[in-house]
């Protein structure tokens, strides 16, 4: 697809694994855009949004979506809450002010950009973020704590490979030589799937407390959102990853996302 002369470059697609990991990562901030693609592309339904984070040369665009199951059909909004209990579903109504709504922009064909995005899993070894594992749990969420500006914090990713569950957020460090953001790939590995959509955190008589949750109950603690996807692009899958952002076999080369 292209405007005038100027072509359009597709956003990385990442397959997020069902409708409230999903509203969990577009809905869950202070100031949600929530603005969601609805499509049927090969007889499924396909619900995405557009996701930003700072990376290289300017922002990284992400294509978040799921496949809505079968039987249910998005409506007019997706309706998300998750004080006291996390719940997302759709609704004709955006009224009820227990819930945060996105709208759902219903299409009958999606654009080429979008179609070209989904038609690729993986992504050039020179968009690859630098991979850096942390030493526990704690490292990762006491960086996101920091990293938090007016409430907005990065969501952590969750997904599998060979066998290990990963965790991970992305750091982007701001000004870095001529790039907008370095992206940092901070991760933990783990063998159990994580038991809660949200990761709490506080410090306790001297000693970090980290427990996974359902939802966002007692405010004296920090919170970050876990989104568990199916595939993430944005990770060497296969290959030993390292602390300078080499991988095995490969050396990365300076080019910017």
């Amino acid at each position: 697809m292209a405007i005038g002369s100027k072509k359009i470059r597709p956003p990385v697609p990442v397959a997020v694994l069902d409708l409230k990991n999903l509203a969990r990562l577009v809905l869950n901030r202070p100031e949600p855009d929530g603005l969601f693609w609805s499509f049927t592309l090969n007889g499924e339904r396909i619900l995405g949004s557009l996701f930003l984070i700072p990376y290289w040369r300017g922002n990284l665009p992400l294509f978040c979506y799921t496949k809505v199951e079968a039987g249910e059909e998005p409506k007019a909004f997706l309706a998300y809450r998750s004080i006291g209990q996390e719940e997302a579903f759709f609704s004709n109504s955006g009224e009820d002010p227990r819930y945060v709504y996105g709208a759902i922009m219903d299409i009958e064909d999606p654009p080429e950009f979008l179609l070209k995005a989904l038609k690729s899993r993986s992504v050039a070894p020179e968009t690859m973020p630098i991979m850096t594992k942390a030493r526990s749990m704690n490292v990762l969420v006491r960086t996101m704590l920091i990293l938090s500006e007016d409430g907005a914090t990065p969501p952590i990713w969750s997904f599998k490979d060979s066998g290990s569950q990963i965790l991970g957020v992305i750091t982007p460090v701001f000004d870095y030589y001529d790039a907008n953001a370095l992206p940092v790939f901070l991760y933990v590995e783990t063998r159990d799937e994580p038991s809660g959509g949200f990761l709490r955190y506080m410090t306790q008589n001297g000693r970090e407390v980290t427990t996974f949750v359902d939802s966002i109950n007692e405010m004296r603690y920090f919170y970050a959102r876990v989104v568990r996807l199916a595939h993430m692009p944005l990770w060497p899958r296969g290959q030993e990853r390292v602390g300078n952002g080499k991988q095995k076999g490969g050396k990365r080369s300076g080019a910017r996302g």
